[in-house]
């Protein structure tokens, strides 16, 4: 029986055709390898999912508190700094347009007062006179009847480096930023990669952004310290904020560049300058024997003019780099910056930094012309409401006392990341007529910043630039670095005074500032697209 069952299979196998390949066992391991595959995407996007979640909302991170007109944010101890930043940049937005309305406030026109605020409202040969009498180095461009291009600047040479970028093809953004490099060789006291920036452009079509790059608090700093003793704030390592100035210009680089000139043909002009030697400006020269500045003279200083072989150095590594955002706020010239400077600045703070960019605060100051700036913490705000409030007084007794009651709006700005403008402040804001300085008299601030240099420049496309370059106070915390710099005094900035309030200390906040980089924009549709208008 066996063997007839034996014969049988045999012959059904025998009669039985092959399956190619093995299909009986293809089909099994085709859907346990797509089920795995299918899981596998399912488990990435479920992580992809919960790490962008923890990225970009702040549930945990900020602890807000109204006041009598402001929100203020504080973030919580628990959470990195970088955490922190990116959380807030992601969820943050300026208002493209501010219009401030004063009209019940002001008294009937008589005639006009001239008040301290340059505003460029013509660029024609007829206008040119005045515009140079208030710019200490210009290079201009003229065709016909128009002014075409120009580069205003606080240095001769520096200007002739912005326009050799405009003849080169370079835009004005191209022309600012190698004008910035310039002007921190040849304006140490002002201009430096140790300080912060900010940068107002209005491109072609009308469109005006700001870049705001200034020194931000470090996230180790010692509160009580700093209130016992205020003076660490003026000089000395522990009156640094965190450097912006290089993260400032390469982000306007990226995005405004005209893509003609690279990055590091920005650059090369100051390097080769600075072998060379910048020709010493009277103020220099007059500070050039002061104890405190020495070294830096003795180091520096030959036959009355100003060598920088350690700028010269830092910049050439800078131009090397792929990103030169690397070169300078991670790696080793990071450990070296923290090591050199000292007090509160970590390697963190260096690596976590981030500008903001976004579309300018424009008001309108005529029926044809608008003025545009930087939003918080740059107080240009402030600047507009008063010139409009103001504008058509004719008692200057009456224009005094505005001026200086709508100073206490100033005390009232402070860094967007944890000062939030709510309702109540803007009601504050349509009362400022009528505001006293004794409101604001037990805030003590000092927002003159006589470390700061100013750069506007002009190209044939339209495209208009304005810069201000800041290191705080001459010199800064008159600490130089061996890399050709003075470090910034921006902490000084704060109110160490009063808690809760806009201008507190807090760490990773930036201070509040008086100086703002400004655009006036002529709203001139009848005149030819090729003629240049501010």
């Amino acid at each position: 029986m066996w063997k007839s069952i034996h014969r049988h299979l045999h012959r059904r196998q025998a009669t039985t055709p092959p399956r190619e390949g093995c299909r009986l066992f293809d089909v099994p391991w085709i859907i346990i390898l797509i089920q795995f595959i299918v899981i596998l995407a399912l488990v990435l996007g479920l992580f992809a999912f919960f790490l962008t979640r923890s990225e970009s909302s702040p549930p945990s991170v900020y602890s807000t508190r109204t006041y009598q007109n402001f929100e203020l944010q504080t973030l919580s101890p628990s959470s990195s700094p970088l955490t922190f930043r990116r959380r807030y940049k992601s969820s943050t937005e300026t208002p493209s347009t501010i219009n401030f309305d004063f009209s019940e406030d002001l008294e009937p026109t008589l005639s006009p007062v001239v008040l301290p605020i340059e505003v460029i409202a013509s660029t024609t040969k007829s206008h040119q006179s005045t515009i140079l009498e208030n710019v200490n180095s210009v290079e201009v461009f003229e065709n016909d009847e128009n002014l075409r291009a120009a580069v205003f600047t606080s240095s001769k040479i520096c200007s002739e480096i912005g326009k050799s970028i405009l003849v080169r093809g370079g835009n004005a953004v191209d022309a600012a930023i190698s004008a910035s490099f310039c002007l921190m060789g040849a304006l140490p006291n002002k201009a430096s990669l140790g300080g912060g920036m900010m940068m107002t452009v209005k491109k072609k079509n009308g469109n005006v952004t700001t870049v705001i790059a200034r020194e931000s608090a470090p996230m180790n700093i010692n509160l009580e310290e700093l209130k016992k003793n205020p003076e660490l704030t003026h000089v000395g390592p522990k009156a640094s904020g965190t450097p912006g100035v290089l993260n400032g210009l390469y982000r306007a680089f990226q995005k405004f560049s005209s893509n003609r000139i690279q990055w590091k043909h920005l650059v090369t002009p100051t390097i080769q300058q600075c072998n060379k030697g910048f020709d010493l400006n009277e103020d220099l020269k007059n500070r050039s024997d002061a104890p405190a500045l020495a070294s830096f003279f003795k180091t520096n200083m030959r036959n009355n003019k100003l060598f920088c072989s350690g700028l010269s150095a830092i910049l050439t590594e800078i131009s090397d780099y792929e990103n030169p955002l690397d070169s300078f706020y991670k790696g080793e010239m990071a450990q070296k910056l923290v090591k050199e400077v000292g007090g509160y600045l970590t390697v963190s703070d260096l690596e976590d930094y981030e500008s903001d960019m976004a579309s300018a605060l424009c008001t309108e100051i005529d029926t044809d012309t608008k003025v545009c700036g930087p939003g918080p913490p740059s107080s240009f705000a402030v600047l507009a409401n008063t010139y409009l409030a103001t504008k058509n007084m004719s008692n200057l007794s009456k224009v005094n006392e505005f001026v200086k009651s709508s100073q206490g709006l100033t005390y009232k700005i402070g860094d967007p990341m944890f000062v939030k403008s709510s309702k109540k402040y803007a009601e504050e804001l349509s009362k400022t007529s009528k505001r006293t300085s004794v409101e604001t008299k037990e805030v003590i601030v000092n927002f003159k910043e006589n470390g700061s240099t100013k750069i506007f420049v002009i190209d044939e496309n339209n495209m208009t630039v304005s810069v201000t370059l800041s290191l705080g106070d001459d010199f800064g915390n008159l600490i130089y670095s061996s890399s050709g710099f003075f470090w910034n005094n921006k902490m000084r900035y704060f109110d160490l005074k009063n808690d809760n309030v806009p201008l507190s200390i807090q760490p990773g906040k930036v201070p509040t500032t008086m100086i703002s980089p400004i655009i006036v924009v002529k709203n001139d549709s009848k005149k030819s697209n090729n003629k240049i208008n501010w």
